[in-house]
């Protein structure tokens, strides 16, 4: 009796095990890596934003969304969206949309350390090592910069 070309049932099953076990194997360190990329953009994506409002007050003489105005940007919002527009506007920056990565910017000129605007990056899950979710800045019109 001549044997068919092809596999046997037992040996696909055997393969789709093999297959099934590597990719149970592989996902926490695909998560890991995904967490990684996640925080270093955020943390580079801060230090731009950073870098564009002391610029735009180097120029301007004040922070840029005006006082006492806040600006959110979600992760899935149209790149096309009028607050999007004018922080990539004013800032000189492009802000990258679709990333899971939402950013929001508020201009606080009550603060008690003085006139400051406040940016926060978050994520809907952690993207450092320490488990938080976000990246919060501080930046106050005498040059200082506080990281959270």
């Amino acid at each position: 009796m001549k044997r068919q070309a092809g596999f046997t049932l037992l040996e696909l099953i055997v393969v789709i095990g093999i297959v099934g076990i590597m990719s149970i194997t592989a996902m926490p360190l695909y998560r890991t890596y995904q967490q990684r990329a996640f925080g270093s953009e955020a943390s580079l994506m801060i230090k731009r934003l950073v870098d564009g409002q002391i610029l735009y007050y180097l120029e301007n003489e004040e922070f840029f969304p005006p006082a006492g105005q806040t600006i959110l940007i979600n992760h899935n919002d149209p790149q096309s969206k009028n607050e999007i527009l004018q922080i990539e506007n004013a800032l000189k920056i492009l802000i990258p949309v679709g990333h899971f990565l939402s950013y929001s910017f508020h201009n606080d000129p009550q603060d008690p350390k003085g006139k400051c605007i406040n940016i926060q990056i978050n994520a809907p899950f952690p993207i450092f090592d320490d488990g938080s979710s976000y990246i919060y800045v501080q930046l106050f019109t005498n040059g200082e910069v506080e990281y959270f």
